[in-house]
């Protein structure tokens, strides 16, 4: 994962009903889909957000740029287990976030970002879980010390 990218596991509404610890290593390793099923359309609603992924195997499919924008379906065994996008946040791109918080929401999911974070699907939520993670931050800062003095 490049340092620009803010990093959320599309989770179940469901599975976040059960209590736990969401430390980063249970977001990473958890199979949240496991017991669950992903719009049947899926392929197409993804397809309509980014490009097809030149790197997708059996295991994992995806969308966007390694760099950029992304979108991964994990499986395993068959099934899907994990659905993780990353956000570029140097060129945000309304047309990306729109699509992901719609299929986020045509999933019955949330945005669980990598420390634990979780943002419902909506603009306010998703802007505020972008706002004050670290890439956001960092990437501010450089910004900032990359300006001229004046």
């Amino acid at each position: 994962m490049a340092p620009w990218q803010v990093e959320f596991f599309l989770v179940p509404h469901r599975a976040m009903q059960q209590p736990r610890a969401l430390t980063d290593e249970t977001v990473r390793t958890t199979d949240w889909w496991t017991g669950g099923a992903l719009p049947a359309d899926y392929r197409a609603r993804l397809g309509a957000v980014l490009s097809a992924g030149p790197d997708s195997s059996a295991e994992r499919e995806t969308w966007g740029t390694l760099e950029g924008n992304r979108i991964e379906v994990v499986a395993k065994e068959g099934r899907v287990a994990q659905v993780i996008a990353r956000v570029d946040v140097r060129r945000l791109d309304a047309t990306f976030s729109a699509g992901l918080l719609g299929f986020a929401k045509s999933a019955q999911a949330v945005l669980l970002r990598g420390d634990g974070l979780v943002a419902e699907p909506t603009v306010s939520s998703y802007s505020h879980a972008l706002r004050t993670a670290p890439a956001a931050r960092l990437f501010s800062e450089r910004e900032r010390k990359s300006q001229p003095d004046e």
